[in-house]
């Protein structure tokens, strides 16, 4: 791993950290947030359904006040009961000692031998229950208990619910009372009210019934249409069995705009922390860019300080050589000549690669643009590179288009850019001998093809070699010293001049790159 790699790395690490760290906490914070109002709530409803409790509770208690009230036997204070209420549609009296029983009806009800015959199997499954309720009884608690297990019987309204409590008469006899209640007029009667006052206007509540809690509940009574596909709260009713009291508030419940609003407040926090996060990887990705176009640049100088002082070093030692007139004959001289010739030409375009460069970075760079045969500018290019290429060991095939190719040029870019190609061919052309340059029309554009068969650029390489400072890594390439300029002035001079450079490589077998001008309108 790299040093700019770990520098970015180490950098991503720094500032990603106290991101995902705020990230978490604000969920945590949420989830905190939801929890606790959604338990606000919840004491809330609950606190509205010991009410009802407490307040059904509170009128048991005054029945079971009226029906031990000393100043009445036992029997009329049951029928007495029994006259005020028309919930209850049924009262046992049963005497503990002797298991006898006095039973009061509401006018309503029909009482039959099956009546009896059920209220003494109901009490024969019971001795446990009631013994336990004497033993509150005598602890001073006098507890009303549910009648569970309470079958239905025929001649009373099909609603039926029990309610049982122990008590003593004024000469202390022990007593059970059986209380049959018509289930949904007593909740009308004896909660309705209190129901509604405790709905106001947020709020719905509903007692329930179902026989067992799987079952789907059943609304026996409701302050307003209760909903049971929506959220609600729901807890026992003391008195009555299998009965249930129910909340749910109007529109949106409360447990739903709490996930909504804390759902809301993810999606802003995610959407936050989204564009800190891209906003994060955009500088690290400039960053990254940043010391990458450092260290090219500090390759670029290295390599220009090698590219120059390679051609200075042979003009400096032939031109000392020439001057002590150490060389013998004419040809060896013409020789030297030709190399210094050369190796300025070199210098020269070392040098102007870079001035061009400079320009494009200041956009200071300007192109004359007129009308020319693309063929004419190339021989006499091919021309300056005959001794490299001799040199080199590679020949050059020629192909122009028989017909001109009339295009607006600016011939000092064009030969620049036609340059910057041949130069790369011939540094990159590995065990090949061959270069081929053509010209030729294709639609409205004007094309000039430089193939050769070198060392080629792989895939992944191909839409970064434009990049200014770039340079493939491949050994050879390594090797071989360059700035890493060329192609991407090359793209600048083609899209000065309306055109396009294109690239065609296969690695290991060779590269072809295109120059497409447009044709001058009065040629196409």
């Amino acid at each position: 791993m790299t040093k700019n790699i770990r520098t970015v790395l180490l950098l991503a690490v720094v500032i990603l950290t106290p991101l995902l760290l705020y990230a978490l906490l604000q969920v945590k914070s949420l989830e905190e947030d939801e929890e606790t109002a959604n338990q606000i709530y919840q004491k809330q409803l609950e606190t509205i359904m010991f009410s009802l409790n407490q307040y059904a509770d509170d009128m048991m208690d005054s029945w079971v006040r009226k029906l031990t009230n000393e100043k009445h036997p036992l029997s009329k204070n049951a029928s007495d009961l029994l006259l005020a209420n028309e919930s209850i549609q049924m009262l046992v009296i049963r005497q503990m000692s002797n298991r006898s029983d006095s039973i009061c009806v509401n006018d309503y009800v029909i009482s039959t031998d099956d009546t009896r015959r059920n209220i003494n199997n109901w009490y024969d499954s019971k001795d446990s229950v009631l013994f336990q309720l004497t033993k509150y009884l005598d602890a001073g608690f006098q507890k009303i208990q549910p009648a569970t297990d309470w079958q239905a019987i025929s001649g009373l309204q099909p609603a039926q619910s029990g309610i049982t409590v122990m008590l003593y008469d004024r000469d202390s006899t022990l007593y059970n009372a059986l209380f049959i209640l018509e289930t949904n007029y007593w909740i009308e009667q004896t909660l309705g009210s209190k129901m509604q006052e405790s709905a106001q206007d947020n709020l719905r509540i509903a007692v329930l019934q179902s026989a067992d809690t799987l079952d789907t509940p059943r609304i026996a009574f409701s302050t307003e249409t209760f909903d049971l596909d929506k959220d609600y709260i729901r807890n026992e009713l003391w008195i009555l069995p299998n009965t249930s009291l129910a909340i749910q508030t109007k529109g949106e419940s409360y447990a739903e705009l709490i996930r909504s609003r804390s759902r809301n407040n993810l999606y802003i926090l995610l959407a936050s922390i989204s564009t800190m996060l891209l906003g994060t990887l955009i500088m690290l990705r400039n960053i990254r860019n940043t010391v990458r176009v450092a260290q090219l640049k500090s390759d670029f100088v290295s390599n220009v300080s090698h590219e120059i002082r390679t051609p200075l070093s042979l003009i400096k030692m032939y031109a000392e050589t020439l001057m002590l007139g150490r060389l013998p004959s004419e040809e060896k001289k013409k020789h030297y000549y030709e190399v210094i010739h050369h190796e300025a030409g070199r210098l020269t375009y070392l040098v102007n690669n870079i001035l061009d460069f400079s320009k494009i970075e200041a956009n200071k760079k300007t192109y004359r643009l007129e009308a020319q045969d693309l063929n004419e500018p190339i021989p006499q290019l091919i021309e300056h590179y005959s001794h490299t290429l001799r040199e080199k060991g590679i020949r050059c095939e020629l192909s122009l288009s028989s017909s001109p190719l009339l295009v607006n040029l600016d011939l000092q870019a064009f030969d620049e850019a036609l340059s910057n190609l041949i130069e790369n061919a011939i540094k990159y052309h590995g065990d090949s001998d061959q270069l081929k340059i053509s010209t030729y029309r294709k639609g409205d554009y004007a094309c000039c093809q430089i193939q050769d068969h070198g060392i080629g650029i792989p895939k992944s390489a191909q839409r970064k070699i434009f990049d200014k400072f770039y340079r493939v890594e491949h050994a050879l390439t390594q090797k071989t010293k360059g700035t890493g300029l060329g192609l991407s002035l090359v793209q600048h001079i083609m899209t000065s001049h309306g055109g396009r450079v294109t690239v065609d490589s296969i690695l290991n077998q060779g590269s072809t790159f295109t120059l497409c001008f447009p044709l001058n309108q009065t040629s196409a």
